[in-house]
């Protein structure tokens, strides 16, 4: 059996597992010092830390013992209701402090077999690898990388069981990898597909190489810093990237936004739409939430969010299109809208007053009133609070007063532009609103920003004047 350090800080039950242990076979030694972590040069197959005792540096403490260059396994002793959230992020077996020895035995086996998986750095590459510790250079590189072809499956497996889901970007050192011309054929093939915007289980099943090489080669890559497991998308350094991003954060608000609402705000419609309209919301949201646009994304754990979104749209067309449905669903409405949220199921009246004072508020942007269209667009929002197109423009008329006043330009922008942010994230696309992003974005001297936003409105309204013309001004056309 392993060799086993108990490091708990009382000593009645740490005197008492050596004594099982020892009685189990295995090699068992008590020592309190190392409660808190590891102190003084320590080789152990297993260590057994107290999670109670720990609480919430028990992630810490396991995360230190494994940098030891025997990379002993971990198992937490502990019952605590801290414990018990810990030891998930800890990645550790919790055992109770009550439990059967062979329960205790067991969790130890497992913990000394899948020791080398519990992280993925250099000095566990070469232990699992059979190398003796060295210097990460790229004379040792080719050796290393020859031997890690073939560790045992089940540690990259084991390894990468905890990063599923997350997303897959290469670092400055897989370039360096390249470079040396380290990497096979088809591990080159199977590096391109890393970019940032593929998960691990999707890189797995790309079937750019054979599943267990590719996890072997992610996992390698891995323990070598070659390659970075976020949860998230990195960050938004590529096109791929940032329109992942931004997807992902799109579902989520709407996912959540969408919650007990009606079916005019599942189109962002007003109960005044007539046919036409509701056909051209329906092509507007399935430009950006129908599976079929969004199966291009690798959305990771939100995609089960897609389809049931999907099915409520497509629900709330059929009902708005058809005048018997849809005027049995406004008798339902007229019960329950009390209990339901809302930003477009309102009155006609307002929405009439609200487009009316919209139009007078951008004819006096048109002319250069920007006092005057701020009063006209606050109108339209005081009629239609949430409408995408009248809360940007209002943003945008806002930044124009403030700037007249003498207020920074950047500042304000800034600051307007994040209401526009918040306003549209999870919305269908709104080009009028878009184009105000745009230009609040260039106002903040974020260039690169205020083409994607224009982008986006011109490729569902590429006849928005405006918008061409910011298109020609930033160098997109």
């Amino acid at each position: 059996m392993s060799t086993v350090l108990i490091a708990l800080a009382d000593v009645g039950p740490g005197v008492q597992l050596e004594e099982l242990l020892v009685k189990a076979g295995a090699k068992a030694h008590w020592d309190a010092a190392q409660a808190d972590g590891p102190r003084g040069g320590i080789t152990t197959t297993v260590v057994l830390v107290d999670a109670d005792h720990l609480g919430k540096r028990l992630a810490e403490v396991a995360a230190l013992w494994r940098e030891l260059p025997s990379v002993p396994g971990v198992v937490a002793i502990g019952s605590s209701p801290t414990a018990r959230e810990q030891a998930p992020h800890a990645r550790v077996t919790l055992v109770s402090p009550i439990a059967q020895v062979a329960t205790l035995v067991a969790a130890i086996k497992e913990a000394a077999k899948t020791r080398l998986a519990a992280g993925m750095r250099w000095p566990v590459l070469r232990a699992a690898a059979g190398l003796p510790p060295a210097a990460e250079t790229p004379s040792v590189w080719p050796q290393t990388l020859a031997a890690a072809r073939q560790v045992d499956i089940e540690i990259p497996r084991t390894a990468l069981r905890w990063h599923v889901a997350h997303y897959v970007t290469p670092t400055e050192k897989l370039d360096q990898l390249r470079s040396e011309r380290v990497l096979t054929v088809p591990e080159l093939a199977g590096s391109n597909k890393i970019d940032g915007t593929l998960t691990v289980q999707s890189l797995v099943r790309a079937g750019v190489l054979d599943p267990q090489p590719m996890a072997r080669l992610l996992w390698t890559l891995s323990s070598m810093g070659a390659i970075d497991f976020t949860p998230e998308v990195r960050d938004v350094a590529t096109v791929p990237r940032r329109a992942l991003h931004e997807i992902r954060q799109h579902v989520r608000a709407r996912s959540k936004r969408l919650e007990n609402s009606t079916f005019y705000d599942v189109l962002e419609l007003t109960p005044l739409a007539e046919y036409p309209e509701i056909e051209e919301a329906y092509r507007l949201v399935a430009s950006r939430y129908s599976p079929s646009f969004l199966g291009q994304y690798d959305l990771a754990e939100i995609a089960p969010l897609v389809q049931p979104m999907w099915e409520l749209v497509e629900k709330a067309r059929s009902v708005l299109v058809d005048h018997s449905g849809r005027g049995r669903y406004h008798d339902w409405l007229r019960q329950k809208l009390p209990e339901l949220r809302t930003v477009w199921a309102i009155d006609p009246p307002q929405v009439t007053a609200a487009a009316s004072a919209f139009t007078r508020g951008q004819t006096a942007l048109g002319e250069g009133d920007v006092h005057k269209a701020m009063s006209e667009l606050a109108s339209a929002c005081r009629n239609f609070p949430g409408h995408p197109d009248y809360e940007a423009n209002l943003a945008w008329a806002r930044y124009r007063v403030q700037v007249s006043s003498g207020r920074d330009r950047v500042e304000a922008a800034v600051k307007e532009r994040s209401l526009v942010e918040a306003i549209l994230i999870g919305s269908r696309p709104w080009p009028r609103a878009l184009l105000a992003l745009a230009l609040l974005c260039a106002a903040s001297g974020d260039a690169d920003s205020a083409r994607w936003h224009l982008a986006q409105a011109l490729l569902v309204a590429p006849n928005l004047p405006a918008a061409a013309q910011l298109a020609k001004r930033l160098g997109m056309r």
